[in-house]
């Protein structure tokens, strides 16, 4: 009872995504809505945290060397996860692009979802800028297939991202990585 009572809280939030993007998309620039690619019905695991800010900090580094501007950043916890939403000075199909570019050079960034908003709320896709779809973090394929068809346990997801981020923490220390079979 526990699993569908959070799996509903989970899909309330996302329900009320829309209405909470709408409110902060901005009248220039652009909008990014971070989340976290977690699997499973709890959202709200330690790991999730502190990927997310990782996240943060890190694109908002990548933007100051890229002279972009962060016009506002806003933080919220729901049942989905942490939700962060960004205002930037970048008109949307250019931010797109450089979103994937960061995605491609962070070895966490699997676990990010970033969605670009334009000034009038529309989305701007993968497919949109001629972007592969996101490939799935266990086995290569795509993400979108691997989770409709529940190819991987979220045990098995959550352990990968565990190892990934302690492989991280790790190599900013600069204590040597095991490589992994198949990385």
């Amino acid at each position: 009872m526990e699993n569908h009572s959070a799996m509903s809280a989970i899909l309330r939030d996302r329900e009320r995504l829309p209405e909470l993007r709408e409110a902060r998309v901005p009248a220039a620039g652009s909008l990014i809505q971070i989340m976290m690619n977690i699997p499973g019905p709890c959202k709200k695991l330690d790991c999730t945290y502190e990927l997310f800010e990782l996240c943060i900090r890190a694109l908002q580094e990548e933007l100051a060397s890229a002279a972009c501007a962060v016009l506002s950043l806003e933080r919220t916890d729901l049942d989905v996860g942490p939700v962060a939403y960004m205002q930037v000075s970048w008109e949307a199909r250019a931010l797109k692009r450089f979103c994937l570019l960061f995605e491609q050079g962070h070895p966490l960034s699997a676990y990010w979802d970033m969605d670009i908003y334009s000034p009038s709320g529309r989305a701007v896709g993968r497919r949109e800028i001629g972007a592969p779809p996101r490939s799935c973090y266990l086995c290569s394929q795509s993400a979108k297939v691997c989770g409709s068809q529940r190819r991987h346990s979220p045990e098995e997801l959550i352990g990968r991202m565990t190892a990934d981020l302690t492989a991280y923490r790790q190599a900013q220390m600069g204590v040597p990585i095991a490589r992994r079979a198949g990385t």
